[in-house]
């Protein structure tokens, strides 16, 4: 977000799409940690396994949301290896909404950790 500072030509929909991926994120990290008021304990593993669909599937929509941001602000998708990235994201949490198995949802973190540290360095190295 820090590229679009100097926009000046908004739109309506522009600034809907920015506004709509900022929301949906927020969204996703309400879901991580549950709400808890006074001395009750929350099961952590459990709270995740209940509100998994919700978690992976908010992911998806932040994904879609990030592709069609370049449509809406640029009138382009982005480059083809933003793309990948983007499909790479989007399947995995796809999945990960799709099973329960323990295994995947562990190896998902250990995976997604170093692939968006990844696409950040490929992508962003070289600022403009």
């Amino acid at each position: 977000m820090f590229g679009m500072r100097n926009r000046q030509d908004w739109s309506f929909e522009q600034f809907a799409i920015v506004l709509l991926q900022t929301i949906l994120i927020y969204m996703v990290a309400g879901l991580v940690f549950p709400d808890f008021f006074g001395d009750a304990s929350i099961d952590l593993r459990e709270s995740f396994y209940s509100h998994r669909r919700w978690f992976f599937f908010l992911g998806f929509a932040v994904v879609v949301v990030s592709v069609s941001k370049g449509l809406v602000l640029d009138g382009k998708l982005p480059k083809r290896t933003d793309l990948m990235f983007h499909a790479v994201f989007g399947f995995t949490v796809v999945v990960g909404a799709l099973t329960k198995r323990e295994w995947y949802h562990k190896a998902l973190v250990v995976f997604t950790i170093p692939v968006f540290i990844l696409y950040i360095v490929v992508l962003y190295a070289r600022m403009h």
